[in-house]
């Protein structure tokens, strides 16, 4: 079977590049290349406000993400009970009228699932399971076990950071385990402000509070896989939340528990012959900044406007020229998200008080600078990088 393109790959990341290929009309396949299981995560994403606009282009006109709750202002918090110099700054919208908003992997999976099934464009192969991946006149050309083989211009991987393609490609990884188990928590819970997502600095991790709608919240506490905040009974474990959220929260009660262990992976370059990665393939970092799909979406359309503008151009899709531009164009922003993270990550980890100190010195003259804050801002929530498209 021959199509323009052919992705790897079930998460959000794969049916975002799906429906974003499609709607260039590019005929796309998608191999799953797994075993297809409901989704039971409780996990919840943060889109900036330039995904959401990408959000709403795919999906032609549906708006029922925008009745998730409007993230206004971002508030960080030093919380420690030791020390009487804890900082505090928060971040506005600065050109747009939200931060972004915050939705249930769970409802985001259902919607684009829903928009794949109706899109001639996209063809499914749920039963195929590939057993090799082969260049073959200028394509590529993907085995399976079951029927014959499948033909495209392009390959796009995007089946998480475990992938396949690091047994057919020479892609070469950065990585790093953080050593570190994410508790994600789905609460109800009476907050006293709304709009407001909260960054609290623990001396135990960085804890997040992402509200999605009026009465229920996500919980994201990432925690060094020794602590004895992971050894607590779910009641103890919510007085301890209930600590660190108490001017932000009235109360709270934690429906659902879910433990996810954290680890680092970048790869040194996005594309291979006919081959390109993507998603968390490409760079999965610290949730620490809620940037991780967003830079995904940047990548995605990246992508996308290079292989549209060589094709016009009379190349063929996939061809090295795009690629590399590609590659070249989107580095700068993975290389300083991805790094930066993990920078942040291990600077609040240190538990000496003269660097917490130093850090809190840091930190509390970012806050004044507000063309520093309003530079972070505009580039968070993507509102240069897609006006500039």
């Amino acid at each position: 079977m021959q199509t323009d393109v052919i992705i790897i790959g079930t998460g959000i990341s794969a049916k975002l590049t799906a429906l974003y290929l499609s709607l260039h009309r590019l005929k796309v396949i998608v191999f799953p290349n797994r075993a297809i299981k409901e989704d039971t995560s409780n996990l919840v994403t943060f889109f900036s406000s330039g995904s959401i606009k990408f959000l709403l282009e795919i999906l032609e006109g549906d708006e029922s993400i925008l009745n998730y709750e409007s993230i206004k202002q971002l508030r960080c918090c030093q919380y420690d009970q030791l020390d009487k110099e804890n900082f505090e700054f928060s971040f506005d919208n600065n050109k747009e009228d939200l931060l972004g908003t915050i939705i249930p992997n769970k409802k985001i999976n259902k919607l684009l699932d829903n928009f794949i099934l109706s899109n001639e464009n996209i063809h499914i192969s749920s039963n195929e399971l590939i057993s090799d991946i082969r260049h073959q006149h200028n394509q590529v050309e993907v085995i399976t076990k079951s029927s014959p083989s499948f033909f495209a211009k392009l390959l796009i991987v995007a089946d998480g950071k475990n992938s396949m393609i690091k047994r057919y490609a020479d892609f070469q990884f950065i990585t790093h385990d953080f050593e570190q188990t994410a508790l994600s928590i789905t609460a109800k819970m009476d907050r006293k402000s709304q709009n407001i997502a909260y960054q609290y600095f623990t001396p135990d991790g960085p804890l997040a509070l992402l509200p999605y709608s009026s009465s229920y919240s996500s919980i994201v506490w990432s925690l060094k896989k020794n602590s004895n905040i992971l050894k607590l009974d779910e009641n103890k474990l919510q007085e301890e939340i209930n600590s660190i959220l108490g001017s932000a929260v009235n109360n709270f009660e934690i429906i659902s528990l879910q433990k996810f262990n954290l680890t680092f992976s970048f790869t040194k370059k996005l594309f291979s012959e006919r081959i390109a990665i993507i998603g968390d393939t490409a760079h999965s970092i610290h949730p620490i900044a809620g940037q991780g799909l967003n830079l995904i979406i940047k990548d995605i359309t990246c992508l996308t406007k290079q292989l549209i503008k060589y094709k016009s151009l009379g190349y063929e899709l996939g061809d090295v020229i795009a690629l590399n531009e590609y590659n070249n164009l989107r580095k700068p922003d993975n290389v300083a998200y991805s790094f930066g993270t993990l920078i942040l990550d291990e600077v609040f980890s240190i538990k000496n008080k003269h660097i917490r100190k130093l850090t809190n010195s840091l930190f509390k003259t970012f806050n004044k600078n507000k063309t520093l804050k309003n530079y972070f801002v505009n580039s968070a929530t993507g509102y240069d990088y897609f006006n500039n498209l």
